[in-house]
């Protein structure tokens, strides 16, 4: 058992030594930080499975789709952008809650449903968006009607 308990260490100071030889001691504090961050957003969130990639890619899409139409209106503006970053937190912590709740329950339902709800709204921002940037004609007017409610409910002008 000793002999293991060595070669255990050994190992991890070999790899030490070769993530040494490879990265400057910033770009290790750097990388443990992520991973850290990365390996608690995981478990907070109940794992990094399709579901979630999903949502992350609606999240970038929207605040970049978000950016680029603020910049193309020129109503760009620092404290709305904090304010959809905030948005986007509070969907994340939405959806650890739901995990969690479905951890104390011994269920698997709310954290789906929490998912595709979220994934639904950034969707329809997204379209809201591509609208915003001047590309609204290749939008069915379908949707273009129901954009049009959501602006109205929301008390939106473009």
């Amino acid at each position: 058992m000793e002999q293991i308990k060595t070669e255990i260490y050994l190992m991890i100071c070999e790899l030490y030594a070769w993530l040494k030889s490879m990265y400057t001691a910033s770009e290790l504090k750097i990388m443990a930080t992520g991973s850290v961050f990365g390996a608690c957003f995981s478990f907070a969130v109940g794992g990094m499975d399709a579901q979630i990639w999903a949502l992350v890619g609606f999240v970038i899409a929207d605040y970049v789709t978000g950016i680029i139409a603020a910049w193309n209106t020129e109503k760009i503006s620092s404290r709305i952008g904090f304010k959809g970053l905030f948005k986007k937190l509070g969907i994340f912590g939405a959806i650890a809650f739901a995990h969690w709740l479905d951890v104390a329950m011994g269920i698997s339902m709310l954290r789906s449903m929490a998912l595709f709800g979220f994934a639904t709204v950034e969707a329809t921002s997204l379209i809201e968006n591509i609208d915003r940037m001047g590309y609204g004609e290749y939008i069915p007017e379908f949707l273009r009607t129901k954009l049009v409610q959501i602006r109205e409910e929301k008390g939106v002008k473009l």
